[in-house]
């Protein structure tokens, strides 16, 4: 069986269970083997419908392994502000290319994706957007962007970052590193539920032209996009506090902000596990203080 006569034969499985009984009809070794050339084949897709295959191809790896290459899952989400697309590892580490998306009258169209670095091709390095800004990619009809359904939970807080070139930003930016890689080692977003799935707690560092008071804004909880939205706010003397006051002002606020998550579920009836999720926190916070309580 050719690649193309693989990936014909499994596009058209719209259920998880309708590609995993035909695939378990394949020999193992050569049905796997071919779609890794496929994805190969995919990782830089070009267009929606490139992307579409590659989802589909990492629905089916993920059913038959991915031998000892490793395994990603390819992700869409609407971010706020435009649709992205990318392939993800255990970690959360983004491989390959990862890009963001318009939609126009004639369809879907790729703009300023970037390449990430992944073991699986050592000798190619990470590309950034600048690369891509002016090429132009082809515009695809269809109705979405489709995302992995068998894909791996990855972690839900998602900190993204506003800053400009200041100490406060330096500081920012090393608390959101420490505290991200010890949210990785504690929590287990496979066992909180299905509410949800992204808890942006988005921090804002002065910048040349504007500054900040210090504080939080709790923002909405977003039921189709099983997504919470805060922001954490740095003012400009942040970055002259001792360590121990900025570790606490970040654990603080962050800690606040899924209180106010955990209210706004039980208002609406929302079942999610917010006791287990706070513990795991709470569990990644102290171990970070104990590196460091200075």
């Amino acid at each position: 069986m050719s690649n193309k006569d693989i990936l014909a034969d499994i596009m058209p499985h719209e259920s998880l269970d309708g590609l995993a009984a035909f695939l378990q009809l394949q020999p193992q070794d050569a049905v796997r083997n071919g779609l890794l050339k496929l994805f190969d084949e995919h990782a830089e897709y070009k267009d929606a419908d490139q992307w579409a295959a590659a989802v589909r191809i990492c629905e089916a790896l993920a059913i038959v392994g991915w031998s000892s290459r490793e395994r990603v899952d390819a992700i869409s989400h609407f971010n706020g502000d435009c649709w992205d697309t990318r392939f993800v590892n255990e970690k959360g580490a983004y491989r390959f290319r990862a890009g963001k998306w318009r939609k126009r009258k004639g369809g879907w169209v790729l703009f300023n994706p970037q390449y990430h670095f992944s073991p699986d091709r050592p000798d190619k390095p990470a590309v950034n957007w600048h690369h891509f800004a002016n090429v132009e990619f082809p515009i695809v009809d269809r109705s979405d962007l489709p995302s992995q359904r068998n894909y791996r939970k990855q972690l839900p807080i998602i900190m993204g970052l506003y800053c400009g070139s200041s100490k406060t930003s330096n500081t920012a930016t090393a608390l959101k590193a420490e505290l991200t890689a010890h949210l990785r080692d504690a929590m287990r977003p496979d066992t909180y539920g299905a509410a949800l799935e992204f808890f942006y707690f988005t921090l804002h560092c002065p910048a040349l032209s504007e500054s900040y008071p210090a504080r939080l804004k709790i923002g909405a909880y977003n039921t189709k996009q099983k997504a919470f939205y805060c922001d954490l706010y740095f003012d400009d003397a942040f970055g002259a506090l001792a360590v121990r006051q900025q570790r606490e002002y970040f654990a603080r606020n962050l800690l606040v902000a899924i209180d106010e998550l955990e209210t706004k579920l039980k208002k609406r009836g929302i079942n999610y596990d917010i006791p287990g999720f706070r513990s795991d926190v709470v569990d990644a916070i102290e171990h970070r203080y104990a590196q460091n309580r200075t």
